[in-house]
């Protein structure tokens, strides 16, 4: 009688969804991953892994002690929390959770926007210093809002603007139509486009191609009025570069909710930069994510192992997509 495949499961996934995975599939055992990445009995046999809030070296770990690993799903939106080296070597195919955070984050950016546009933070200032000012927000109907990543966050960030009455101009490494936007062009138009936007999000992966994306350059093509919101990762903006253009007025204002280093050291330039709002990465927080995750997981478990291909797997790691 042949053996039940065995697949690996973060310490991070809880009893709740442990017992929805065993039930979905009964024919395939779920043992669970020790601290540091050492593996419980039998778990050198494994063939898939799902990790979720697992450290790059205790990654590394597991698929060193199991050999027959051929598959990995990261419970991230981008493949870089996951992408170690064993995983490159090995041919391993990687799977992301592409959806899982779209809709928090699409909803935090939204009112990322609304906070700058209707100045919020000038009036945070004003209250703690007990000061009745004279403030006029501008109107969310008839902005221009460009989204750099198009993808399934830049999706539903555009949807709840258009609802809004606001323009969108996407840009993406492939110019193809994308629904809700009324316009999309290529990476080499990102100067041009950004420089038509109220508001510049920031919704894509980073990438060779896209770190350091965002920076005097960008700020200085940007108009002098528009604000700036990274939902993506902290490297894809050259931080020095945010905080001289906000100082200089370059941009009117910006959110940051990812960086270079997190958390953020207390003596980082950031947090005292000029209408600047800092958030703690925390854009993709949701009490429902760890469900979607493995919602995600369990239709990539059931092609798996009917020898189906897998959706949102890595299509090549020099590029970081």
């Amino acid at each position: 009688m042949a053996e039940p495949p065995v697949v690996l499961l973060s310490p991070h996934v809880d009893d709740a969804q442990r017992d929805r995975i065993a039930a979905a599939f009964p024919q395939v055992r779920f043992p669970v991953i020790g601290e540091e990445g050492r593996l419980p009995p039998g778990g050198d046999a494994a063939t898939a892994v799902l990790r979720v809030a697992l450290r790059k070296p205790d990654l590394s770990a597991v698929l060193r002690a199991a050999p027959g690993v051929r598959w990995v799903h990261t419970s991230t939106a981008g493949f870089d929390w996951a992408l170690v080296p064993e995983i490159v070597e090995r041919g391993i195919v990687l799977t992301r959770s592409a959806a899982s955070y779209a809709v928090p984050i699409g909803e935090f950016t939204l009112a990322l926007i609304a906070s700058l546009v209707k100045r919020l933070p000038d009036l945070a200032d004003a209250q703690r210093s007990r000061r009745w000012a004279t403030v006029v927000p501008a109107e969310l109907a008839g902005l221009t809002v460009a989204v750099v990543g198009t993808g399934g966050i830049g999706q539903e960030v555009a949807w709840r603007c258009r609802a809004l009455g606001m323009r969108l101009l996407g840009v993406r490494r492939d110019p193809a139509p994308v629904a809700h936007f009324d316009e999309v062009r290529g990476p080499e138009a990102l100067h041009e486009v950004i420089g038509r936007a109220d508001v510049v999000v920031i919704a894509c992966p980073l990438t060779p191609e896209t770190r350091g994306l965002f920076a005097a350059a960008a700020f200085r093509a940007m108009r002098p009025g528009a604000y700036l919101i990274n939902v993506a990762r902290g490297p894809i903006v050259v931080a020095a570069d945010l905080v001289e253009a906000l100082r200089a007025g370059t941009i009117a204002g910006a959110a940051m909710d990812a960086f270079d280093v997190e958390p953020l050291p207390d003596d980082d330039p950031l947090w005292t930069a000029p209408n600047l709002v800092v958030t703690p990465h925390t854009s993709f927080q949701s009490p429902r994510n760890l469900e979607r995750v493995v919602g995600e997981f369990l239709d990539n478990l059931g092609r798996f192992l009917d020898g189906r291909p897998l959706l949102h797997a890595l299509r090549d790691h020099r590029l970081g997509y």
